[in-house]
């Protein structure tokens, strides 16, 4: 475990990585952190600055510059950035003038953090710095990665508090990025028992969300050098509504706890953020204007699995620029127009992917409802024309309308992946009404067709659902009352169906019923993630459990060319 840790910490990054770690692992270990890592201001060398107890029992000051990797020459003195003018700045300007005064008699330790080793080259010189600027009042303390991979040891993932059948779980799930599904499942089990260890208290809470937080980060970096980021993407989900889970029942409190786990739910999102980026920006955006480019990529001659990816990667473009929209919104005014140039961005990558693999044109589930959900609420806070948004919807009105006139390939209610591998398995009237027996799909781009004026589709999907699917059940799913409890980890059912929409009227009467209904229903807004702002958890929440979205997040949007 040490040297899998160890590794970890070599292949972390200085800036957002390496000194995002830091903090969680000092708070754990009883350090005082009052100072973290900020971007657009002069630090004065001082990545970290925390209070707490030295080896020898005494309570001091340690303030940490941190670099990334093994120290080199070129890492020492050989830029603005190198560690010796870090020391400079800190000799110079922030003991002198940061230190805040109920700080200033205690001693100093300033701590050199990295995750790798000291190069030999650079040790004698690294010394004679030391030796000439230790005081009675100033000294001098190493953070290698072996230093910190025994903290991390001792402090967050120690025995009492990891368990080995956990860190058997950890080890597997790291070990296993490569094959997806097995990792994913290794690191379910981890958070299922981090999650019952973490009730017990509201410091087992931050306790717990701490542990996730290094889990996910090492499992990121392990997998990233691995070239496979499918299990941590998967895995940063899971993590981000465990660690609300435990978040959740204190939301309201005023107490330390509370601020410790906020910060910690604030480092998962954000580090889901950056695995969804990474992911986007290194195996979709470069490809999605290349013809089949993406379909291709896929690595399966199965049109299935091609269906199946396709629609899952238009989700993750959905959910990261709504995300981008999220963090725009609270965004200082110079940031907004930055953050939705890149919204907009993400949204012609999407339009880009869907033009170019006309498996898009198409669901082969229904729960794939919630991917075109994403996608279509990204469109609509990106500000784009609609015109290619429609054209995609009428698209797939025709092919639904074509593959069920032919039993061809038409979205079915089927989840398992066997069941959709031989769908459509016959002909037979008794098979396509159990493989359309519900649609979520159909009444979201009726509605979304008929705000964007396509009547003609709208048309061809009330016939549809006035004769070959007068047996299927038209709805969509709000959250109840008993979803606060069930939404964010777990497997349990919840929610209630928005059943006998009015499709067979047409789009008007179906937008007004959907409007009403959602006016009726207030369970939405009364999710924590909603009362506290963080909306989009809720999107993850529906994404990783394959849950429609609910249509309060979009209906009032599709009201207004009926007011108007």
């Amino acid at each position: 475990m040490k040297l899998l840790i160890r590794d970890y910490l070599a292949s972390l990054k200085e800036r957002d990585e390496l000194d995002a770690i830091l903090p969680d692992l000092l708070s754990e270990i009883g350090f005082n952190v009052y100072s973290r890592p900020q971007r657009g201001t002069s630090q004065l060398g001082v990545d970290i600055a925390a209070v707490g107890k030295d080896d020898d029992g005494e309570k001091k000051l340690f303030l940490f510059s941190v670099k990334k990797g093994d120290l080199t020459r070129q890492d020492w003195d050989g830029n603005p950035q190198a560690l010796r003018s870090s020391l400079n700045e800190i000799l110079d300007a922030y003991i002198p003038s940061r230190v805040p005064a109920k700080y200033k008699h205690l001693k100093i330790v300033i701590c050199l953090a990295f995750g790798g080793d000291v190069n030999e080259q650079v040790r004698e010189k690294l010394t004679g710095f030391i030796n000439k600027n230790t005081t009675t009042e100033v000294s001098f303390d190493e953070w290698n990665g072996d230093k910190i991979a025994e903290m991390i040891l001792k402090g967050i993932l120690r025995e009492e508090l990891l368990p080995k059948p956990l860190r058997s779980s950890f080890q597997k799930a790291v070990a296993m990025v490569d094959e997806p599904e097995v990792s994913y499942e290794h690191f379910n089990r981890l958070v299922g028992e981090l999650c019952k260890f973490g009730t017990g208290s509201k410091k087992a809470r931050v306790r717990a969300s701490r542990q996730l937080n290094i889990c996910l980060w090492i499992l990121f970096v392990w997998a990233r050098s691995a070239g496979n980021l499918e299990s941590p993407y998967r895995a940063s989900e899971l993590a981000m509504l465990a660690a609300w889970e435990l978040l959740r029942p204190i939301l309201g409190s005023n107490n330390s706890e509370l601020k410790a786990l906020s910060i910690v739910v604030n480092q998962i999102i954000q580090l889901h953020f950056t695995i969804s980026l990474e992911f986007l920006e290194q195996r979709v955006l470069p490809y999605v204007e290349i013809h089949h480019g993406i379909s291709m990529a896929t690595g399966s001659h199965s049109p299935l699995d091609v269906n199946l990816a396709l629609f899952e990667i238009l989700g993750r473009i959905g959910l990261a620029g709504l995300w981008l929209h999220w963090i725009g919104e609270r965004s200082s005014e110079e940031h907004k127009e930055q953050f939705s140039k890149s919204v907009v961005r993400l949204t012609h990558a999407g339009l880009a992917l869907i033009r170019n693999n006309p498996a898009l044109f198409l669901p082969i589930k229904d729960r794939q409802g919630t991917s075109i959900a994403l996608f279509l609420q990204l469109w609509m806070v990106s500000g784009l024309d609609a015109t290619e948004v429609a054209s995609w919807l009428q698209q797939m009105a025709y092919r639904l309308n074509f593959s069920i006139h032919t039993h061809g390939r038409y979205t079915s209610s089927l989840s398992d992946y066997r069941d959709l591998a031989e769908h459509p398995r016959n002909k037979s009237d008794e098979y396509f009404k159990e493989a359309t027996a519900g649609s979520t799909v159909v009444p979201l781009i009726a509605a979304w067709l008929h705000a964007f004026g396509e009547h003609e589709a709208v048309e061809i999907l009330s016939r549809l659902a006035q004769n070959e699917l007068k047996h299927c059940t038209l709805q969509l799913w709000l959250p109840d009352a008993t979803s606060e409890e069930k939404f964010y980890v777990g497997n349990n059912p919840h929610g209630r169906a928005l059943c006998r929409l009015p499709l067979s009227t047409g789009g008007r009467q179906l937008i007004a019923t959907i409007a009403e209904a959602c006016d009726l229903n207030t369970d939405l807004q009364s999710l924590s993630p909603i009362k506290s702002g963080f909306w989009p958890v809720i999107l993850v929440a529906c994404h990783h459990h394959e849950l429609p979205i609910p249509p309060g997040f979009w209906i009032n949007f599709l009201m207004e060319p009926e007011t108007d």
